[in-house]
């Protein structure tokens, strides 16, 4: 009988560990809310943005170019580095946002807080798993793309 419990143990501990298949989880959980993307050139322009009337810190948008990389030698490395698109994000925090379609006020002004865009927007959120379904962690997220000529669209 105690050779079962340590076996039925290990047995335990190897497949226990991580999600299903053995895979590793992180400690780690979605926010649940609301992005925004402005494009350029818009982006410029935009001092101030609020979503259904609560302000939504903006940060310069990144994209990762590479940056060396030997031709001819893929034994070596290559390396990348972060270049500003002209464009803008942010993000709102919804506690208690519910996967249902929803609508959401858009609104973004200039430093002198003349509004540049006014406009709601019908979304759903989707659920999010930022290691995937089987680590669990999801929350509701939407997102909102403001184009360059001021339309907005949920994000897909």
């Amino acid at each position: 009988m105690r050779r079962f419990l340590l076996a039925l143990a290990g047995l335990a501990v190897l497949t226990g560990c991580g999600g299903p298949g053995g895979f590793a989880c992180p400690a780690m959980a979605a926010r649940a809310g609301i992005g925004l993307e402005i494009e350029a050139p818009l982006a410029a322009k935009v001092a101030k943005a609020t979503l259904d009337g609560k302000d939504v810190v903006l940060s310069e948008s990144t994209a990762a170019v590479p940056s060396t990389c030997p031709s001819g030698k893929p034994e070596q490395p290559c390396s990348a580095q972060l270049v500003r698109t002209g464009a803008k994000n942010g993000f709102l925090d919804q506690v208690g946002l519910k996967l249902a379609p929803m609508r959401l006020s858009v609104r973004l002004t200039d430093a002198a807080g003349v509004v540049l865009v006014e406009q709601e927007v019908q979304l759903t959120p989707k659920e999010v798993f930022p290691a995937g379904a089987h680590c669990g962690g999801g929350q509701p997220q939407a997102g909102v793309i403001v184009a360059a000529d001021g339309a907005v669209r949920q994000r897909p």
